[in-house]
């Protein structure tokens, strides 16, 4: 995984080409097209001949414009992307840039075109030797790519399953693979379905109603549990996954994570508080026996995440947010594969309105319009999620926050402060106001936003809306320097609403608070980076027209693990 640098371009300490190559990409991944192709020119990226990557950039620049539009302005830019994508082709000999400047002739309407290249690269990459691998399976897929494009479909399959073969695990390749040729087969108005039958295997959310053994709460018979094994047994064998997020309760969670793991697929376990909290709430009053087993679940674990580190107990705030992760974790996982993400339950089936819990959890998933294999509970009686039902305190609610600052502003000179404050924290702040969205609390302190909002599909549409906002504002026509760029930040999490001591009016305060404030600094100006409980939330909550894409760790403060981030865009 990348770690984030404190360097920066507009640091007085040059970066390297291939420094500044990363760091534009980092602005590719976040959607930040237009900070990108600023960033390109500025690091002077634009004189290197020699570097196929470096001179692909502003054809990857292009294509990123082109697939967030439609209609004639798509094949515009397209064709420009080709033309960006053919110039490292011709400098360099690249199989890569060559097979991109035929995938966008192609999305530009110059079919012909792009089958003449396409054939090219074929006879190139037949005079060339991949090594055992990732090498291997790119050298096939591009050739099958190369065989699609001039309209050669069973051959591009038949060459795709070989270059499966090659590095069979390897599905992020695979799933790049899959978005390319999607694109592809669209632009060449042909069906893309049988392309379902090479995509990674699923991810799942895995759920369910709590019940003991022996003398535990709740308890089931040994035949039933025994019966309710085998059936869960039989619903693993008929899916094909390879990737499992849930809990780890006493009864159907344990149940479920132990078939994850008996068919070798990874067990991703997303706990919602530390594990003695959590043992004494949900594990441990079922029956002894379920700890042993939970343990056993922990050791053979892919990954373990805490939702909530610092809880004393586990109420019903703190299990639902877990819950949510959890599905956040398991769409972003198959979003990243280009696979499909499914939620597998043991669920009675009973529809009730509360707060945490199985019927919650499906509620969620099923709202998402995503699919849900059940296995039925053996009886109808309305089981507990927990040992005690802990109700959270009025005050304490899950919030998007969202804090923003603008890299450059303290470098200003004080008779620029003015200017600064008409010609863009106004648009700012109007942008804001214009949204329309329930924002419940706003703070700022001279080029520094905090927005806090109910739901994080709020938080994400003004945060989108902010940086739209920043990249239409002309700085040379205003005064300004050009260096100035915007930095957004969104977290997610439980907070304390309270009254402000010093402002006599309602805030937020909070752990989650702190760490939101911790990420603006390290997002690269220009973009939108969200923590990954921000993404997981508005993954599973929102199905379409937002992407979060992961860019790397970052460390909140000394002594702490690296935590994850994401960057944030339209899809």
């Amino acid at each position: 995984m990348d770690h984030f640098q404190t360097r920066q371009p507009y640091s007085t300490v040059p970066l390297t080409p291939r420094e500044g190559h990363k760091y534009v990409l980092s602005l590719l991944r976040a959607g930040a097209f237009n900070q990108a192709e600023k960033e390109f020119f500025t690091l002077k990226l634009d004189q290197i001949k020699d570097d196929e990557d470096i001179l692909a950039l502003q054809g990857r620049i292009l294509k990123g414009k082109a697939l967030l539009k439609q209609g004639p302005e798509k094949k515009i830019l397209a064709l420009q992307s080709a033309e960006k994508y053919f110039t490292a082709y011709t400098q360099t000999q690249g199989t890569y840039s060559g097979i991109n400047t035929a995938a966008m002739y192609l999305v530009a309407g110059e079919a012909a075109r792009a089958a003449s290249l396409a054939k090219e690269i074929v006879s190139l990459l037949s005079k060339r030797y991949p090594q055992p691998g990732e090498d291997a399976y790119y050298h096939m897929a591009t050739i099958a790519e190369a065989k699609l494009i001039f309209g050669d479909i069973e051959a591009a399959e038949a060459i795709f399953l070989d270059a499966i073969s090659l590095d069979p695990h390897n599905y992020e390749a695979r799933a790049s693979t899959l978005i390319q040729f999607v694109m592809i087969l669209t632009a060449m108005g042909k069906d893309s379905s049988w392309l379902d039958s090479y995509r990674p295997p699923k991810a799942v959310h895995y759920a369910g109603h709590i019940f003991g053994s022996d003398t535990g709460l709740s308890a089931l018979d040994a035949t039933s549990i025994h019966a309710l094994e085998k059936t869960v047994d039989d619903m693993f064998q008929k899916e094909t996954i390879g990737f499992a997020y849930g809990a780890l309760a006493a009864g159907s969670d344990i149940v479920l994570a132990e078939a994850a793991l008996r068919h070798g697929i990874e067990l991703h376990v997303v706990l919602p508080c530390r594990d003695k909290v959590f043992l004494e709430t949900s594990v441990s009053p079922f029956g002894k026996n379920w700890e042993a087993r939970f343990y056993g679940c922990l050791r053979q674990a892919k990954s373990i995440r805490y939702v909530s580190e610092g809880v004393d107990r586990a109420d019903d705030l703190t299990l639902s947010f877990g819950s949510e992760i959890a599905m956040g974790h398991a769409v972003l996982k198959a979003q990243a594969l280009a696979t499909e993400a499914v939620q597998l339950l043991i669920w009675n089936g009973q529809v009730l309105k509360s707060v945490a819990g199985t019927a919650r959890d499906a509620a969620v998933w099923a709202a998402s319009g995503r699919r849900q294999a059940i296995v039925p509970f053996p009886f109808k009686r309305t089981p507990t999620d927990c040992a005690h039902h802990l109700e959270n305190k009025p005050y304490r609610s899950l919030k998007a926050m969202i804090f923003a600052d603008v890299r450059g502003f303290g470098a200003l000179p004080d008779a620029e402060v003015p200017l600064f404050l008409e010609n863009v924290l106004k648009p700012l702040a109007d942008c804001v106001q214009a949204q329309g969205q329930k924002l419940q609390y706003l703070n700022t302190w001279g080029d520094g936003m905090f927005l806090v909002f109910d739901t994080v599909k709020a938080a994400a549409k003004v945060a989108l809306a902010l940086q739209k906002c920043f990249q239409e504002i002309d700085l040379d026509a205003v005064g300004l320097p050009n260096f100035l760029a915007l930095r957004v930040a969104g977290h997610y999490g439980p907070v304390y609403e309270m009254q402000d001591p010093f402002l006599q009016e309602k805030g937020v305060f909070g752990t989650e608070v702190t760490f939101a404030a911790r990420i603006e600094p390290v997002t690269v100006p220009g973009s939108i980076y969200v923590s990954e409980p921000f993404a997981c939330a508005l993954a599973v909550n929102t199905p379409s027209g937002y992407a979060c894409e992961y860019s790397g760790e970052f460390t909140p403060r000394k002594g702490l693990r690296p935590l994850p981030l994401f960057s944030l865009r339209t899809s």
